[in-house]
């Protein structure tokens, strides 16, 4: 026969509420236990073990509710540039009972819902900032994000602003040496290896540096309010050096004299100056490119072909000049000149070519408007009307042939100009200009009267004098102990101190010396000339040529040698010594010598 069993009591939650059912007979009664988060009473008595329970049993609960305390520091760095909160959240945890199914053992079984907070209200915040001193740079809307989704650790709260920093003094270089020029790509596609311009010269009146003045930083804070001041600006003291000048500021330097630009600065100090020498250690060749220099170059090594050297000022070369172009304001000095051109005096040099051709178109217009009263007298003597222009036309074809040729020699003089790198005075070209419409047109034979004619002349004389005064203030010499196949200008003197001069013309506007040799060339000074032995033995052309009233002294010569004093012309026909030119009664130049057997070193 089957045994029935009996039913043990349950106990059960539903919606919130603790359900008791009573067990049939003597069955074991439901049992409760009280979980986390619940409190229990059975009949008054708070439980805390488990407990049986009964149908009338009261049966209450309540759910706790814990709550961890938080904290919030303050903490601060030692320069008081930032504030940061070390916060901790206040922890508050609530239970709700979960409903259960009936069962003989209850658990009371919780839902925990935990609660992260800010210790503090709002208000309280800012007023523990404040008691902590943090004033300045509060981060409004990170304390606005705290207390909505609240965040524990170390937070940046606070931020002082840094100062500006001030923009200090410096010293802007207008004029600046390239270190490594690079070659120049031509239009037409060629490369110009050769004008690398890597030396900078300056002339007086230029801008070598400016000073940049400083500007003051701006004012910082710290979290507590504190000013943090700005370092002041750094100043720069601006000097001139030799060849320079400061300008009334104080806030420039500008060249008074040309040269190189030298600048030495420091931290707080830049001094700028003028070198008016620009020395080349080694060669002039491709490495360095040509030289075109306002001041004076010392060249210690030699100058390459194909280069070429230009100055304001003096030119030394302690090596050679070698298949080059030099072209010196000043003197030109080396230990010797192959194959090259050399030209001592700069733009004079032109002006000396200009100085003869037109002195001698003054004086020969001078003399011919002086004529045209005497040719007229006679005309009229003759019962013939002559007027003054066709008069001066018969003056000049009579007695100053030599005028168009004159007019002619300036006019080419004035188109060659740039070819020297001369802008020419445009009264120079207006009289010259002039002079050729007139006297080389057939404007002349229909004058009246001479007034043209006049202004003319006089506008000729006034550039005569301006050229004179520029040809004296510009004598430059060249210096050199021998040269050959060379082409040598000077507007002062020409001095060979060495073995002499071969295959070399030489224009000088002063006196020509030549110690050794002058052989198979073309020499012109408008000074005395003195050489060492000219010609050779076997009648190589040599010429030498000074203006009326200078003299020639020649210590030998080789038959052939040609002299000229003015117009006239003599050659030397046999070996001579000792020989001085002289000029005799009739106006023939004179040889004034000793006779002289060349040995087999003489040649």
């Amino acid at each position: 026969m089957a045994v029935e069993v009996e039913k043990t009591g349950l106990a059960w939650v539903k919606d919130g509420k603790i359900y008791v059912q009573d067990p049939e007979g003597k069955a074991r009664l439901a049992v409760i236990t009280r979980g986390e988060g619940v409190r229990l009473w059975v009949n008054g008595t708070e439980k805390f073990d488990p407990t049986p329970v009964r149908e009338s049993d009261e049966i209450t609960y309540e759910t706790e509710t814990k709550e961890e305390p938080g904290r919030v520091t303050v903490m601060i760095a030692p320069n008081k540039s930032k504030a940061f909160l070390d916060v901790r959240l206040t922890r508050r945890t609530t239970y709700n009972l979960l409903d259960s199914e009936p069962q003989q053992s209850l658990s009371l079984d919780t839902n925990p819902n935990v609660e992260m907070k800010m210790p503090l209200t709002e208000e309280e915040m800012r007023t523990l900032l404040r008691e902590n001193g943090v004033v300045y740079g509060i981060q409004d809307a990170f304390i606005a994000s705290l207390y909505e989704s609240p965040v524990e650790g170390r937070h940046l709260i606070a931020e002082g602003k840094a100062p500006e920093s001030p923009v200090n003094e410096t010293v802007e270089l207008c004029v600046f040496q390239v270190e490594e020029a690079k070659p120049l790509i031509m239009e037409d596609g060629t490369v110009d290896y050769r004008n690398l311009q890597r030396f900078a010269s300056v002339e007086p009146g230029t801008v070598l540096a400016v000073k940049k003045p400083g500007i003051p930083g701006k004012s910082g804070f710290r979290v507590n309010g504190e000013e943090v001041y700005a370092p002041e600006p750094k100043i720069v003291e601006l000097q001139a050096g030799h060849g320079a000048a400061l300008s009334p500021d104080g806030m420039s330097v500008i060249a008074s004299a040309e040269g190189l630009p030298v600048f030495r600065q420091t931290a707080t100090r830049c001094v700028v100056s003028v070198d008016p020498r620009l020395t080349i250690k080694g060669d002039v060749n491709l490495e360095t490119g040509n030289i075109n220099f306002r001041g004076s170059v010392h060249v210690m090594g030699s100058v390459h072909e194909a280069m070429k050297v230009e100055a304001t000022g003096d030119i030394f070369v302690g090596g050679d000049i070698a298949g080059a172009v030099v072209e010196a304001r000043g003197n030109v000095i080396a230990r010797s000149i192959i194959a090259s051109t050399v030209r001592a005096g700069g733009q004079t040099i032109y002006y000396e070519k200009l100085k003869a051709p037109l002195t001698q178109l003054v004086q020969a217009l001078v003399q011919a408007v002086q004529g045209v009263g005497t040719m007229v007298e006679h005309a009229a003597a003759r019962n013939q009307a002559l007027a003054p222009g066709p008069a001066l036309l018969l003056v000049i074809e009579q007695k100053y042939r030599q005028v168009p040729s004159l007019i002619k020699e300036l006019v080419k003089l004035m188109e060659e100009a740039p070819q020297f790198k001369i802008e020419l005075d445009p009264a120079i070209i207006e009289s010259i200009s002039n002079a050729k419409r007139v006297f080389l047109g057939l404007g002349l034979a229909d004058f009246n009267n001479l007034e043209k004619v006049i202004k003319i002349v006089k506008d000729l004389s006034a550039v005569q004098d301006e050229i004179l005064t520029l040809v004296s203030t510009g004598r430059a010499r060249v210096v050199v102990q021998y040269t050959l196949n060379s082409h040598i200008e000077a507007t002062g003197d020409v001095l060979v101190t060495g073995q002499g001069a071969y295959n070399t013309n030489i224009l000088s506007s002063g006196k020509v010396k030549i110690e050794g040799i002058f052989r198979a060339g073309e020499l012109a000074a408008q000074g005395n000339v003195f050489i060492g032995k000219a010609g050779s033995d076997i009648g190589v052309r040599t010429v030498i040529k000074v203006p009326w009233g200078k003299n020639i002294e020649l210590k030998k010569a080789h038959p052939g040698v040609i002299v000229q004093i003015g117009k006239q012309v003599v050659e030397v026909s046999r070996p001579m010594r000792m020989i001085n030119t002289s000029i005799n009664s009739d106006g023939q130049i004179e040889l004034n010598g000793i006779s002289w057997t060349p040995t087999e070193g003489d040649s």
